[in-house]
C-alpha cells in the first residue's frame, strides 16, 4: 500500500524521437510535462528501435538487439521498483505489436495494470487474419486499460477488447494566441506540411493540382516536409511531367519557428492522408486559424467536424480538387472555418488540456487497482 503523501510511481514505455512522427511527438510532450512529472513519480523507457523515418517498419539485426535492451531495462525497472501502473504506447500490428506485447505481458507477470494508449489503428484487420492471432490479441488486452484518441477508433479494438475505453484526444503546445488568418491572399497559398509519404497523400495532392491548373483561380502550393518513401527529386520530375512546376514550391523540411511561419502564411492547409488516426499537423494548422482539408479516416472527423474544416468524401484526386476549388471560390467560408477551428483548438487540443485529461485517466486506473 502506498504511503500517504507519496506520489504514485508510473513507468512510461513509449516511442520517443528520433524519428519525429505523431506518436513520438505526443510522447515527448508527456516526457517533458512538468505537470505530469510533478503529479507522478515517472520513469521512462524509450520503446523506439527505428533511427529514422526511412527505418520505420523495417527489420534488421540492430533492431532485435535494441529490443532486447529495452526488454531487460523494463524487466529491471519492474523488478526493483513498485509501480502503480505501466503506460505503454503499443503498435497494433506486425512484428512491432509482438515486441510491444512482450512488455505488456511482463507488466502483468509483475501484477501491474498495463495502460495501452492506441495511437495507430489496425487491430481489427490484423487480429482477423487467423483464430490464433485473435486469441493472442485478446490475451494481450485482457485486464488492460485502453486509451483511444477518439470514440470513432473504439471499433478498431472491439474484436479483442470489450472493457471500458478511455478517450484522450491529442494536444499540442500552444504557440499562437491570436487568430491573424489572412484570407485575402492573391494567389492563395495551399500548404502541405508532413513527411513525404504516399499514405499522407502527397501524390494525391500533385494530381489535384494538375486538375486545378485548368481552373480560373490564383493559387500556389508549398510542399514542406522531410523525405520519406517519396523524394524531392521524384516530386520535381512529377511536377514537370504534369506541367505544374509554376504552381508549386518544394520547400524541404521546416522546424520550429520556420514551420510556424509556414502556417502563418498559409491560406488553406491540405492533408489528404489515408492512414492517420488523428493528424497532429491539423491541430498545428488550426491553432494558426488555417482552414483545413483532410479525409474521413480515424478521428479526423472529430477534429474537423461542424464546419471546422473540409472533409472529402472519397480519398481521390477529383474529390480533393473539388474541395480545394470550393474553398478557393468562397472566402467567407474560409473565414468561418478559420474562426471555428482556432476557437475549438484553444478549448480542446492544447497540451494543457491533454495533460489534465491524462492525469485524470491515470488516477482513475490507479485508484481502481
Amino acid at each position: 500500500m502506498m504511503k500517504a503523501g507519496t506520489k504514485p510511481r508510473v513507468l512510461f514505455v513509449m516511442q520517443l524521437p528520433p524519428p519525429v512522427h505523431g506518436v513520438s511527438v505526443m510522447n515527448r510532450i508527456i516526457r517533458e510535462s512538468t505537470l505530469l512529472n510533478d503529479t507522478f513519480a515517472c520513469d521512462y523507457i524509450n520503446l523506439t528501435t527505428a533511427k529514422s523515418i526511412h527505418d520505420l517498419g523495417k527489420g534488421g539485426f540492430g533492431k532485435y538487439l535494441s529490443f532486447f535492451s529495452i526488454f531487460f531495462r523494463a524487466f529491471a525497472k519492474m523488478l526493483t521498483r513498485r509501480y502503480a501502473c505501466v503506460y505503454i504506447t503499443i503498435f497494433p500490428y506486425g512484428l512491432a505489436f509482438y515486441k510491444d506485447s512482450a512488455i505488456v505481458l511482463m507488466a502483468r507477470l509483475f501484477g501491474l495494470r498495463p495502460v495501452l494508449h492506441m495511437h495507430v489503428h489496425g487491430i481489427r484487420k490484423a487480429s482477423g487474419k487467423s483464430a490464433f492471432r485473435k486469441m493472442y490479441y485478446r490475451f494481450v488486452f485482457r485486464h488492460a486499460e485502453v486509451i483511444c484518441l477518439s470514440e470513432r477508433l473504439q471499433e478498431d479494438i472491439e474484436p479483442v477488447f470489450q472493457g471500458k475505453v478511455h478517450i484522450l484526444p491529442n494536444g499540442i503546445p500552444q504557440v499562437n494566441f491570436e487568430n491573424h488568418y489572412n484570407g485575402a491572399q492573391n494567389p492563395l497559398t495551399l500548404l502541405y506540411l508532413s513527411n513525404l509519404i504516399k499514405s499522407k497523400g502527397i501524390l494525391l495532392l500533385m494530381d489535384a493540382i494538375e486538375l486545378l491548373k485548368q481552373k480560373p483561380y490564383h493559387f500556389h502550393a508549398r510542399i514542406v516536409g522531410a523525405e520519406g518513401d517519396i523524394t524531392y527529386h521524384e516530386l520535381k520530375e512529377m511536377a514537370a511531367a504534369k506541367g505544374i512546376e509554376s504552381y508549386i514550391t518544394l520547400a524541404g523540411p521546416k522546424y520550429n519557428d520556420d514551420k510556424f511561419d509556414e502556417f502563418r502564411q498559409a491560406g488553406i492547409f491540405v492533408f489528404p492522408t489515408s492512414s492517420d488516426t488523428f493528424g497532429l499537423v491539423l491541430l498545428e494548422a488550426m491553432q494558426f486559424g488555417v482552414p483545413c482539408i483532410s479525409t474521413p479516416v480515424g478521428g479526423i472527423p472529430d477534429v474537423l467536424g461542424d464546419n471546422r474544416g473540409f472533409i472529402i468524401g472519397e480519398i481521390e484526386a477529383q474529390a480533393l480538387a473539388g474541395a480545394i476549388e470550393s474553398l478557393l471560390a468562397d472566402p467567407a467560408r474560409r473565414l468561418e472555418m478559420s474562426s471555428a477551428g482556432f476557437t475549438y483548438f484553444q478549448h480542446n487540443y492544447t497540451t494543457a488540456v491533454f495533460e489534465q485529461r491524462l492525469i485524470s485517466i491515470l488516477n482513475t486506473v490507479i485508484l481502481s487497482v
